[in-house]
């Protein structure tokens, strides 16, 4: 910027106004703006965005941390989603997305909150007391997707309302005429606040429906599931934690000669697109995710553009959820010994 004021005869404050639009008190004449952006592009001049965001304190990057980042494909497509709905609310705001899948996992806290982001989305959170207090301490905005409500005190929290959820599904499969069923999580995501809350949900729908319901963490082997099938032969439904488990699911039975739903009736969570490609099609949770996630990165946005502010801790002091619907395909149907009466 120094070479392109000497080259126009001005002020280095006057070029970063008419460049950059700094310097309100500095007044310019178009002659000698239309003489600065001449020699700027004689000189090919390129604004150093580093220096500038050390100036201004800002780095226009939002980090978005996955606990767990797993492959993006077609058979899963809880990422496209979530990333449509970040995007839409990120990029007209003139903001660039990170993508950071190993800050928590490595147990580098600090290092989400150490100036290289102005705010973090963390999605699918696994995280101890300590950790929290960590990250309220910090400097650095944060807003919690997928985190059940009061998982985080003074952190802006959103999730689905799998309470709800979860009630409606068991509801589903009691109509049906299943009275044993099973909710299957992968190692994954056993431990993440919203893991732990879709079980927790699960197991309350179970109670109050008075019948039987379990638990089973798959290591999602054919092995693993045949003896649990064995073990267990009275388990009628399955409800996954997600829709990708689910439809892996769905291919470990095909390959096993399990037949859904007339062996084994299977439930998803998300009810994308996805549930209509699967065989069968997959009976699934309705979460608004892109909502959810569009919603989360604007509250982040707020929260950035109000620094330290009063209106700050409000906005961080608060949980939303969103209601789920169910929507019925074709993997759920009345368990055999029902079909056979």
């Amino acid at each position: 910027m120094r070479d392109v004021a000497k080259a126009a005869g001005v002020s280095a404050m006057a070029v970063s106004s008419v460049l950059h639009g700094t310097g309100r008190n500095v007044r310019v004449s178009e002659e000698t703006a239309e003489k600065i952006r001449r020699a700027a592009n004689d000189l090919k001049y390129m604004p150093n965005s580093f220096a500038r965001n050390l100036r201004s304190g800002k780095t226009s990057t939002v980090g978005v941390v996955f606990q767990h980042l797993e492959r993006f494909s077609e058979f899963n497509p809880y990422y496209p989603q979530l990333l449509n709905g970040i995007m839409a609310a990120l990029f007209p705001a003139d903001y660039t997305l990170a993508l950071c899948p190993k800050l928590v996992r490595d147990g580098d806290i600090g290092a989400m909150l150490d100036g290289r982001f102005d705010g973090v989305l963390w999605a699918r959170p696994d995280f101890t007391e300590a950790n929290v207090e960590t990250l309220r301490d910090g400097r650095v905005p944060l807003v919690m997707l997928h985190a059940p409500p009061g998982s985080a005190d003074g952190i802006a929290t959103f999730c689905a309302d799998n309470e709800s959820a979860y009630r409606s599904v068991v509801k589903h499969l009691v109509d049906l005429g299943h009275s044993h069923c099973t909710f299957i999580i992968e190692e994954l995501n056993e431990h993440t606040a919203e893991g732990r809350n879709r079980a927790e949900s699960f197991l309350q729908a179970i109670q109050e429906n008075g019948i039987h319901g379990e638990l089973f963490t798959w290591d999602e082997t054919a092995r693993s599931l045949e003896k649990y099938r064995q073990d267990h032969r009275n388990i009628t439904a399955f409800v996954c934690f997600s829709d990708t488990l689910a439809g892996h699911l769905l291919a470990v039975c095909g390959n096993l000669g399990i037949n859904v739903p007339r062996d084994i009736s299977v439930i998803g969570f998300d009810s994308s697109s996805f549930c209509e490609r699967t065989t069968p099609r997959l009976t699934s949770v309705f979460q608004p995710v892109e909502k959810i996630a569009f919603e989360a990165t604007t509250r982040l946005l707020q929260l950035i553009d109000a620094g330290a502010s009063a209106e700050s801790a409000d906005l961080a002091n608060t949980a939303n959820i969103y209601q789920c619907g169910l929507d019925v395909r074709d993997s759920t149907c009345p368990p055999s010994t029902q079909k056979s009466t």
